[in-house]
């Protein structure tokens, strides 16, 4: 028994069954995972994975990538999505400690606060400084690039 491997996901059912009656044509055994959950034009709620047996795989991302080779991606987009990626997560996690540290210096100084509460704010502002810092680096980034 061979187990099945991903070779593209997709969220329109209609891709999915044009590459799936390509590669069927060329011989491959193919398999659409959560193609029945997904059965409308307006898109799927789960990605719909195309999927052929492991010995299969290297010919299916060869026949696939010379029928589209944009589906794939190239390796240097996919680095740059990587970065942005990372970029925001520290912008986020950066944001996030100075609202953390801006909420948490006053209620650790008033005695009457109660440590539920005070553990509340201290996570609302840590959210709130970490959503306003990824939107106004992102909003100053944008900017730049016009």
């Amino acid at each position: 028994m061979s187990l099945l491997r991903t070779v593209v996901t997709y969220d329109q059912p209609a891709q999915a069954e044009v590459d799936k009656a390509f590669l069927e044509a060329e011989g491959i055994t193919v398999n659409l995972l959560n193609y029945q959950t997904a059965r409308n034009e307006l898109g799927a709620p789960f990605y719909i994975q195309l999927q052929v047996p492991d010995q299969e795989h290297a010919r299916a991302v060869e026949l696939l990538k010379a029928v589209n080779p944009s589906r794939f991606g190239s390796e240097e987009r996919v680095a740059a999505l990587e970065r942005g990626m990372k970029r925001t997560l520290l912008r986020f996690l950066a944001g996030a400690g100075v609202g953390a540290l801006m909420a948490f210096l006053p209620t650790a100084a008033m005695e009457h606060v109660e440590s539920g509460m005070a553990t509340l704010a201290i996570g609302a502002a840590a959210l709130t400084g970490g959503v306003v810092t990824v939107w106004i680096l992102g909003r100053a980034e944008r900017a730049e690039e016009d």
